[in-house]
């Protein structure tokens, strides 16, 4: 009997939290035929509920941000002066982080807003899948590369990837390295994110499944789920600092070489 419901929640779990319906093997479905509770799965769903958050809210700060902001402005304006000082100044300094303050605001928010969608129930984690995370991470790339064309051009983008002062004979292993170590970065923030976010999901899960399996033994497990699932909550948070934090810091590198 065990055995079978413990299959049963395997399929489960990796039926919610692996498989995400935004995946090839579902893209020949029409979507007219999949099962309302079943939209919040597909990823393009999820993204695109993402962007219409992030609009509505943009709607209501300007509706409400004056000489005076009020509400929900005076907390919108809180958290681009944290963005602002305690990572993109902090990091780019002013002049060159003043260029990208939207970039690093909207970034921060949209992962948060990914992270937080994907713990409300019958929504899916669209951070939770590796194709996503790949793509803001690929953002970073193209961000990160215009930065270093923009403010010291094509001669700067090649001391990035060549340090100074360095033996003729030690150039080429040392550009090769920094290639590697450059594409290490992007492969970070992919990995980061997308194991941060689906591991939580996976405990969550198995927890409540004790339940199942085991019934009234495995009862004390609903309490520690409820605990993971506000610790998820505070690591929705963090990996979206981590994220936009690191981002920061490896602009600086390639802007800053020679720090």
């Amino acid at each position: 009997m065990n055995a079978g419901l413990q299959e049963s929640v395997q399929k489960f779990i990796e039926h919610h939290v692996f498989r995400h319906t935004g995946s090839a093997e579902n893209w020949n479905v029409p979507f007219y035929h999949v099962n309302a509770l079943e939209w919040f799965r597909y990823d393009v769903v999820m993204l695109g509920l993402v962007v219409l958050t992030l609009v509505l809210l943009g709607v209501q700060v300007r509706r409400r941000y004056g000489t005076i902001p009020k509400g929900i402005a005076t907390v919108i304006e809180c958290y681009v002066l944290f963005i602002r000082d305690h990572i993109v100044y902090e990091n780019l300094g002013k002049e060159v982080g003043q260029r990208f303050l939207s970039f690093f605001c909207t970034l921060f928010i949209f992962i948060l807003c990914g992270n937080l969608l994907g713990l409300v129930p019958l929504f899916s984690a669209v951070t939770g899948n590796v194709s996503v995370t790949a793509g803001l991470a690929t953002i970073f790339l193209g961000v990160c590369l215009y930065a270093v064309i923009k403010l010291r051009g094509v001669k700067g983008l090649l001391s990035a990837f060549v340090p100074h002062g360095l033996p003729g004979w030690l150039l080429p292993m040392m550009v090769v390295l920094e290639v590697i170590s450059f594409f290490s970065r992007i492969f970070a923030l992919t990995i980061r994110l997308f194991c941060n976010m689906l591991a939580g999901h996976i405990v969550i899960y198995s927890l409540l499944g004790m339940t199942i399996i085991y019934g009234w033994v495995g009862a004390p497990a609903v309490g520690v789920a409820v605990v993971m699932y506000f610790f998820e909550l505070f690591v929705a948070f963090l990996q979206a600092y981590i994220f936009t934090l690191l981002s920061a810091i490896f602009i600086n590198i390639m802007v800053n070489p020679e720090h």
